[in-house]
């Protein structure tokens, strides 16, 4: 480390780790704020591990970075990361303090970080990673990133020349990071598939005109929202053409095909979720520009599964409860969640506890998100019954009923632990908490309750 300074903020950011890990909390953020109140460039000053992987984006990036670092951890690389999301500037901090010594020499082989977005301008030009993987750019909480075009000049401005970047080749947004400052740029993406559309089908689609001569694209397939290929019938622009391609993925057989060049290979299919495929697929990417091979990938991949958090399912008798978290304030993210529950097979009850649990201690929640997030997809007849849980449980009725939603399928729980005991259960095939980064704690009691009600009844 070059500086008196610097060295000091390690030594007290090392004892604070210590500290509050004797003291049972995680110390993901804590040692990061000490080492830069004492020397604010802390970033630029500690000692660089020989590799430095980012991952960024709207959604996605804490599933990523968890697959890298464990992947590279099961063939045998020692690995420092943020796995617990602490993804701004103190977050980092603490990360790079545990890959260093007491004396700031760097003890870990690698460093994995995920970097939210619109804090990426206070992280990339100092932690200068040797790649970048940007899982997609979407519209966001718009108190917090506003228009997806403004991260993506943040992300564009700030990313070192030097960084190798890993971009999605169907995301017209993200995939035009770094054209003009020479990068070295590397694309993935996922060929035309069962399903896929030309024209959209969610509210929101960011990316409907060309950014060369504002003509309307017209895409070969779309996927959700701008997710797809387009190509502009006025001035040949066109999404890049991926490096690396998935033909096919199949669930029978939970083989996912990845095709570079004249090379296909199958890799274990960690989720056949559409987002997850793409999420893995970044993964892969990364992994074989570090220098694993198809082989070492494959044998980490193996063992990974969505953490239970994010998506999983419980069966009591008949009846599947199912857990899926989204990004809070993202009608996006929601979106996706919805369009999951809607291709889902059956009939259905959907519990939503969508209510920012921080935000709404204070009631200064923005509720307009919910109006960009296609509730449409619930207005369908195999979900017989939708709960619209928390301290907004009305905004979320008025957004169901606009949306088309039956008013006699909609039960309003202002306390969310009342809902099991509002769930019809007689003749669903599958219920479905849905629940956000914020409210895991309290959805996860509502399941209990949904479970433990199924129990009794049986």
């Amino acid at each position: 480390m070059s500086s008196l300074r610097a060295h000091i903020a390690l030594v007290l950011s090392k004892m604070t780790y210590r500290l509050l890990r004797v003291l049972g909390r995680n110390a993901s953020n804590a040692p990061g704020l000490v080492a830069l109140k004492v020397c604010p460039d802390y970033l630029a000053q500690v000692a660089r591990c020989p590799l430095c992987v980012c991952v960024t984006g709207t959604n996605g990036k804490t599933t990523v970075t968890n697959m890298i670092a464990d992947v590279l951890v099961a063939n045998g690389y020692s690995v420092s990361t943020n796995r617990l999301g602490s993804n701004i500037a103190p977050g980092i901090a603490a990360a790079l303090t545990n890959s260093v010594s007491w004396s700031g020499r760097p003890l870990k082989d690698a460093c994995v970080l995920e970097v939210d977005e619109r804090a990426s301008r206070l992280i990339l030009p100092f932690v200068k990673p040797t790649f970048l993987v940007v899982t997609n750019l979407f519209r966001d909480s718009l108190k917090r990133n506003a228009h997806p075009d403004y991260i993506f000049d943040v992300i564009d401005t700030y990313t070192p020349k030097q960084t190798t970047l890993i971009l999605n080749a169907d995301d017209l947004c993200s995939a035009r990071l770094g054209e003009h400052a020479g990068n070295e740029r590397i694309f993935f993406g996922i060929t035309e598939v069962e399903g896929d559309v030309t024209q959209s089908v969610n509210l929101v689609a960011d990316y409907s005109f060309c950014p060369h001569c504002l003509t309307t694209l017209q895409y070969d397939h779309l996927r959700y929202h701008h997710i797809g290929h387009a190509t502009c019938p006025s001035c040949g622009f066109s999404s890049p053409g991926p490096d690396y391609l998935v033909r096919r993925f199949t669930q029978d057989d939970q083989a996912l095909i990845v095709e570079h060049g004249e090379a296909t290979h199958a890799y274990p299919l960690v989720n056949e979720v559409i987002f997850n495929v793409y999420n893995e697929l970044a993964a892969i990417v990364a992994l074989t520009r570090i220098g694993l091979t198809e082989a070492q990938i494959e044998t980490g991949l193996s063992s990974l599964s969505v953490p239970d958090t994010r998506l999983k399912q419980t069966t009591v008798g008949s009846v599947r409860v199912v857990q899926a978290m989204s990004k809070g304030q993202s009608c996006v993210s929601c979106s996706r969640t919805l369009d999951y529950v809607r291709q889902e097979p059956g009939r259905k009850v959907v519990v939503l506890i969508m209510d920012d649990y921080y935000d709404r201690k204070n009631s200064v929640e923005f509720i307009g998100w919910i109006y960009d997030a296609d509730y449409e997809f619930l207005n369908d007849p195999d979900v017989v019954q939708v709960l619209a849980c928390g301290p907004r449980c009305y905004d979320h009725q008025v957004r169901l009923l606009l949306a088309g939603v039956p008013k006699e399928r909609i039960v309003c729980c202002e306390d969310e632990l009342d809902a099991p005991h509002h769930v019809i259960t007689d003749g669903v095939d599958a219920v479905y908490v849905l629940y956000d980064t914020s409210t895991v704690d309290v959805a996860m009691k509502v399941k209990a309750g949904i479970i433990h009600g199924l129990e009794v009844h049986q």
